[in-house]
């Protein structure tokens, strides 16, 4: 037990650390084993519970007020240390990896990107791609979820970005280089080898960037893409990105707009095919806003209330960025207990989505939650689907519109019935940067079918 003090109030945090950690690995083994299981159970052992990985302490806040502290002082829990050092060797040191004293300057001149006129404008690529990602489906056709997902991603990212459409060959391409080269630099982290094909991916990466972005500018001066806005961008003192700079806004960009959004589809779908009832209201919904079938737009959204409730509870249950590392800057206190500089705190939205003190029933799948008098009463920082704070995911806004979109095009032409006996491959992909099924495959029937409303012989 420890006391911290806040103004005149003095609360009384819980210190624990969980069981099982083995020689040399700590927690590791049951972190990668199951990571679920792990992660949702820590709220059991403390307010604020240390664990073990390999040769790393970390400590990992659970209350709200811990969260809150750590997600609104980033100067004091700072990006750094040698985690983050791994992930510059993939990422560079752009928005999502760079420390304190980059992050102010540089999302000062992303931000007029991701206003809501650009979005609005962005939305038309989105609904575009959804037309494209639906009508490629076949009734009765066994779709690869993810992969699905991940290629409409990708192609609206890049046409938001470079003004330009990505083959399927480039984007499984990406995709394989995206994860391989994670896969690595996880275990770097851990000190076991990067493994063969490391080295390649991040140079594949690096390429691959490279390649598009001199082709954007080989088109010369008139665009009006995301990257066009990033060339133009001037901070306050007239200075633009480097050369440097861009090729690693570039690569946050293609990882955060790709994998993130993809991966919440894919839970989504999984989770409205476990629920049928649940299913049958979001479709009823859809077929209100889009009588005609689809594609949605920008101008749908504001009618696609419990299609957006779904995702965001998607987004509780099975948080993409499902840990968040920052490092000690200087020596500080939290909880009661003093961390010192360069002390690791790992802030786990999964831990927080899946801890009943504060989402009643974590466990179920409750799309209401998210209704406005249910969530007005919920901890303001308990929810981290786009992390929050100063560091908080600067394109949230066109991630959430790209995932209703996309949803309710799909859901307008399309009834997702699970495949039989498949309930174990939807487990999430272990020790991965994005909490991704492992594989989730699904069998569309049209709408409007004899079949569609049959029911399944399948709970999936």
């Amino acid at each position: 037990m420890s006391s911290s003090a806040r103004g005149a109030a003095t609360t009384t945090y819980r210190h624990g650390k969980p069981p099982g950690a083995v020689p040399l690995l700590g927690h590791l083994p049951a972190l990668a084993r199951d990571p679920a299981r792990f992660l949702g159970r820590l709220h059991r052992y403390g307010d604020l519970v240390e664990i073990r990985l390999g040769p790393y302490r970390l400590v990992v806040p659970t209350h709200p007020e811990l969260l809150r502290q750590v997600y609104a002082d980033d100067r004091a829990f700072d990006k750094g240390g040698p985690i983050y050092g791994r992930f510059r060797e993939v990422l560079g040191n752009g928005l999502a990896t760079c420390p304190h004293a980059d992050h102010r300057r540089q999302r000062r001149m992303l931000q007029p990107e991701f206003r809501p006129e650009r979005l609005a404008a962005h939305a038309t690529v989105m609904s575009r791609e959804a037309a494209l990602l639906a009508g490629s489906w076949r009734h009765g056709e066994v779709v690869d979820v993810f992969p699905a997902c991940y290629r409409f991603t990708l192609r609206v990212v890049t046409r938001t970005l470079l003004g330009t459409e990505v083959p399927d060959a480039l984007a499984e391409r990406l995709q394989s280089a995206f994860e391989t080269a994670f896969a690595g630099a996880l275990r770097k982290l851990w000190m076991l080898p990067a493994g063969p094909g490391y080295r390649t991916a991040v140079r594949t990466l690096r390429r691959t960037v490279a390649d598009l972005v001199r082709e954007h500018r080989a088109h010369g001066p008139g665009r009006t893409d995301l990257l066009a806005g990033l060339v133009a961008a001037r901070d306050e003192d007239g200075s633009t990105l480097s050369d440097s700079e861009l090729h690693d806004q570039v690569v946050a960009v293609l990882l955060a707009g790709t994998e993130t959004t993809a991966s919440q589809l894919s839970w989504t779908l999984r989770l409205l095919m476990a629920h049928p009832e649940v299913l049958a209201t979001v479709q009823e919904e859809v077929d209100a806003v889009l009588p005609d079938g689809g594609p949605a737009v920008w101008a749908d959204l504001p009618r696609l209330s419990l299609t957006t409730r779904v995702l965001t509870e998607a987004l509780r249950l099975h948080p993409p960025g499902w840990v968040l590392l920052r490092t000690c800057a200087r020596e500080t206190e939290l909880g009661g207990r003093v961390l010192p500089t360069g002390g690791q705190v790992l802030v786990s939205p999964y831990v927080a989505h899946h801890n009943p003190r504060i989402f009643a029933d974590p466990a179920r799948f409750d799309p209401d939650r998210w209704l406005p008098e249910r969530a007005a009463a919920l901890p303001r920082w308990g929810f981290a689907g786009f992390a929050n704070g100063p560091r908080q995911c600067l394109g949230a806004d066109y991630a959430r519109a790209e995932a209703a979109i996309a949803l309710a095009t799909l859901l307008a032409r399309w009834h997702p019935v699970p495949l039989p006996g498949r309930r174990s491959d939807d487990r999430p992909v272990r020790l991965t940067t994005v909490l991704r099924p492992q594989r989730l495959r699904l069998r569309p029937l049209a709408r409007g079918t004899a079949t569609a409303g049959r029911p399944t012989d399948s709970t999936g």
